[in-house]
């Protein structure tokens, strides 16, 4: 369904995915897809287990400072904790915004703020970052076909 370089369509917005990478979380993986906007603004396509979200990279206070103190279930603020948990990249590929390590491991909390919101929290050894977005259908998305 998506490809690198090969333009697609969510939600009647293109975007072109020119990177990825897959994490391995022990039981299975989820792939994250590095794509380009129509006004060339960076999202990212998460996709696990069938489920996809669309995000973009924001700047949004968080009431915790650790993914140590994050308890799934558990109210933060406006958000709930649906997930916590981590993956290693096995693999990547493509064009991405920053380096990457194959072994490394990846820290990450979802938080669901309602109507198919999500808020993604990610800790590494350098910079935490958060990205907001919603959850979408995948059957939205669609290849983009030249003649």
């Amino acid at each position: 369904m998506v490809k690198l370089y090969d333009p697609i369509i969510i939600n009647n917005k293109n975007y072109l995915p020119i990177g990825k990478i897959r994490y391995s979380y022990g039981r299975g993986f989820w792939e994250e897809w590095f794509l380009k906007g129509e006004k060339n603004q960076e999202f990212w396509l998460s996709i696990d287990e069938g489920d996809f979200v669309l995000e973009k990279q924001t700047k949004i206070s968080l009431p915790f400072k650790s993914p140590h103190v994050v308890r799934v279930g558990r109210r933060y603020g406006g958000y709930l904790a649906t997930e916590v948990g981590e993956g290693k990249c096995v693999g990547f590929e493509g064009e991405l915004p920053f380096a990457i390590e194959i072994g490394k491991t990846h820290k990450y909390i979802h938080l669901s703020k309602g109507g198919g919101n999500l808020v993604t929290v990610e800790f590494s050894d350098r910079v935490d970052k958060v990205f907001q977005g919603k959850w979408i259908d995948p059957l939205s998305i669609k290849r983009v076909y030249h003649e």
